[in-house]
């Protein structure tokens, strides 16, 4: 396979390629994630500092069957594409929240010459404040990528990243690492401790790895810059500032988290609330998923359902319903003004517990 190194402008957090249907895909989250400290099965202080040396086609082969292609469908039918990293053979997948952000249906290519099917996949939780989702798949033999120790990183450190940009299949771009510890706007406020790099992070790019001469993780591919503000500047969350977020995420929610069975996505603009039907001014947080047996689907909340306030309280995105929810108990009672196509309603939700097992 030969490797592909495609120059783009793109903007802040525009590794992933969507296209112009997409405008409500703007800030879903699944579930809210408080990070915590690793178990020390879960750090990455027993693996060793990144390679400097080896061949670099060698590492390639060595990553490539570790890399999948995440292909999202959102409101409206707007598509994108992303890229994932395997974390264990059981199908744990991690990506970039931006990718699986607003969608309502995420589908995983493999590229190991093994899985030939794409597969559906789930997203058990995001982490949007760190740009970082994981999703699962029906799977128990995939090839994990192996982890090497960010924080041993120097600069002048020679990298790669891999993933599925502008639709062209697999790629890889190289380069070093010239900037540590960089700090950047993103969608949902600013993200601190990044990798910086010279190797091109596309659109499509976004959730692939960033990996040393031996194909070992360093980092998570999140951001390129316009080329206008700068030229060969890209970002990766570093892999020992994510491991902790990602632990979190994949163990049981706590069963006093209040919770109201639903995935929501911002309706932060005139073309996210066209796209919906609704009239332009609408702002809120839109209805992704319904889950089965949960509050919201015995309120008769839909998917599409745009939440515009709570408790009297005006919500203008995503962020402002998680507070809402965040604020109350298991057991009380929400009132939410909901608009569609069809106009305005209210629904009374109550609160639950978020038990282990209540989401897919």
């Amino acid at each position: 396979m030969r490797l592909l190194v495609a120059l783009l402008a793109v903007g802040a957090l525009a590794g992933c390629s969507r296209d112009a249907k997409e405008g409500a895909s703007t800030s879903t989250a699944v579930q809210t994630v408080t990070v915590t400290e690793p178990s020390s099965t879960e750090t990455t202080a027993a693996a060793p500092a990144p390679n400097r040396a080896g061949s670099l086609s060698d590492a390639v082969a060595r990553v490539l069957p570790s890399v999948v292609n995440v292909r999202t469908e959102s409101f409206g039918g707007g598509r994108g594409e992303g890229s994932g990293i395997v974390l264990d053979r059981g199908g744990i997948i991690l990506t970039n929240n931006h990718v699986v952000e607003g969608t309502t249906r995420v589908t995983v290519v493999f590229n190991d010459d093994v899985h030939k099917r794409p597969m559906a996949g789930t997203v058990i939780g995001t982490a949007p404040e760190k740009d970082l989702a994981v999703i699962r798949v029906r799977a128990t033999d995939l090839v994990p990528l192996p982890l090497a120790r960010s924080s041993a990183l120097r600069l002048g450190d020679q990298v790669f990243a891999v993933g599925f940009p502008l639709g062209l299949g697999a790629t890889v771009t190289s380069g070093i690492i010239s900037g540590l510890h960089r700090t950047i706007d993103g969608e949902n406020g600013k993200l601190t401790g990044l990798l910086q790099t010279d190797a091109a992070i596309n659109p499509g790019n976004s959730g692939g790895p960033l990996v040393d001469r031996s194909g070992r993780l360093l980092g998570i591919n999140t951001a390129g810059v316009r080329l206008a503000e700068a030229e060969n500047v890209s970002f990766a969350i570093a892999i020992d500032e994510a491991l902790p977020v990602i632990a979190r995420i994949r163990k049981a929610p706590p069963e006093s988290e209040a919770w109201l069975g639903i995935a929501y996505s911002s309706v932060d603009s005139e073309s996210a609330a066209v796209q919906l039907g609704l009239d332009g001014t609408v702002r809120g947080a839109a209805v992704t998923v319904v889950y089965p047996g949960g509050p919201a689907e015995k309120a008769d909340l839909a998917v599409g359902d745009v939440v515009i306030a709570a408790d009297d309280v005006p919500v203008d995105s995503a962020a402002d319903l998680s507070k809402v929810i965040a604020s109350r108990d298991p057991g009380d009672e929400l009132d939410l003004e909901v608009i569609d196509t069809s106009g305005p309603r209210l629904v009374t939700v109550s609160v639950a517990k978020r038990t282990p097992g209540a989401l897919p």
